[in-house]
């Protein structure tokens, strides 16, 4: 049988050149965002945009992958993805060797979840504002298993971090084998105060995983201080990645026998030199994983557009959407009741009516948004929660003038 798994790294064979090298003279240039001209995009939180350095060094690593796939796969890949490790491990404050390189958060809470040992009866506690494809996933494993959810409420848009910690631990059972949190709630957009939350789980010996698909690039992150059991993440929006980026922090004594959804054809082939929790993921058959290798490159770029770098970019991004939010609010007569402890570069605010199916969209308002002012920026129902929220965010092309400019098309649309 021929052993297709990678040789360890010998001397004689030249590791290929870091991508952050290829562009280290365009670090610090502007970043352009190659946003529609014309378009008000206040939907970041969807699925960000790519900026044009960062998309230069995709392209130049998909060029060196065609060049020679082969050995592209075979020998390149491992060092580039240990160079994207390397970068978000610093950025999350996590150790490299416990993070796993994936396509994005709905991939991460599938293949969490598909890697429980579950029984029937067991409990998965939830809240109640959980995204949509991962109670798709809970669903399938519980009608799988016997395994059932448990949901804790979380008071919107009457948000008290205070009602999030008590909801969540007070729904704690004997039975409860999983906390699955979201660390920013989509829909919502509330950050919930998991540094409260997951050290209380965690000492009575309950697995907690976080669903951080917001979180990073929108909120600082320190993943060794949170402390949880895993904690996935996608890149492409906050962080300005390409489409198709994210990863998986797996804590130590959980990555025997983790693995991907896919297995390839080189997991039989155990290594010396490097744990399968590596192997296995950083290669699950033929795929494009230049977006997650570009990460490093992110990083830098996105952390030097303002003098204080990342933490100045969090600052001005927070404070730019709830400024934001306070002149819509203001337009339409509403008080924003969500606390700013809870508001990271997203706010969700509750709007008069209920959500009418658009023809393109989830609401009919968004549809006018978008087609009549040349604004982006998501409108639904929260289900038993709100039955209408607006979502806004703020990044980096944003400017006040942009919510200035939706508080007027909401002034003209809603009577």
């Amino acid at each position: 049988m021929i052993d297709l798994s990678p040789s360890p790294q010998s001397e004689e064979a030249v590791r290929p050149e870091p991508i952050l090298k290829f562009v280290a003279d365009r670090i610090s240039e502007t970043a352009h965002f190659p946003v529609r001209q014309g378009l008000i995009q206040l939907n970041n939180g969807s699925y960000g945009c790519c900026p044009e350095v960062v998309g230069a060094a995709q392209a130049e690593l998909r060029r060196r992958l065609e060049g020679d796939a082969v050995h592209f796969f075979k020998f390149d890949l491992e060092f580039y993805n240990d160079d994207a490790r390397g970068a978000l491990a610093r950025f999350i404050n996590a150790p490299g060797k416990d993070l796993a390189l994936i396509p994005n958060g709905t991939v991460a809470v599938s293949t969490v979840l598909n890697n429980l040992d579950l029984k029937a009866g067991d409990e998965i506690l939830i809240t109640d504002h959980e995204y949509m494809a991962t109670m798709n996933e809970l669903d399938k494993l519980c009608a799988m298993t016997g395994a059932v959810v448990k949901i804790a409420p979380i008071d919107f848009p009457h948000a008290d971090p205070d009602q999030a910690v008590d909801s969540i631990l007070g729904a704690v059972s004997a039975k409860t084998k999983l906390v699955l949190l979201s660390h920013i709630c989509s829909a919502s957009a509330l950050v919930l105060p998991v540094e409260r939350i997951v050290p209380e789980l965690r000492n009575k010996g309950i697995d907690v995983f976080l669903d951080g698909a917001h979180a990073p690039g929108q909120i600082a992150l320190d993943i060794s201080a949170i402390n949880p059991t895993w904690y996935a993440g996608s890149c492409h929006k906050w962080l300005a990645t390409p489409k198709g980026t994210g990863f998986i922090y797996t804590c130590p004594d959980r990555q025997v026998g983790f693995k991907p959804l896919a297995l390839s054809c080189r997991v039989h082939g155990l290594r010396d030199d490097r744990a399968p929790f590596l192997c296995d993921f950083d290669y699950v058959g033929t795929n494009d994983y230049t977006g997650n290798l570009v990460i490093p490159v992110a990083i830098e770029h996105m952390g030097a557009q303002l003098p204080g770098g990342w933490n100045a970019l969090y600052t001005r991004n927070h404070d730019l959407v709830v400024a934001g939010a306070g002149i819509i609010c203001d337009a339409l007569g509403i008080k924003q009741q969500v606390p700013e402890s809870m508001i990271g570069t997203m706010v969700g605010i509750p709007l008069p009516g209920d959500v009418t199916k658009g023809t393109i969209y989830d609401d009919a308002l968004w549809d006018a948004l978008y087609s009549k002012h040349d604004i982006q920026v998501p409108v639904w129902a929260l289900p038993g929660i709100h039955p209408r929220v607006m979502r806004i965010s703020a990044q980096l092309f944003n400017t006040i003038e942009d919510f200035e400019k939706l508080a007027g098309a909401l002034t003209t649309i809603i009577h």
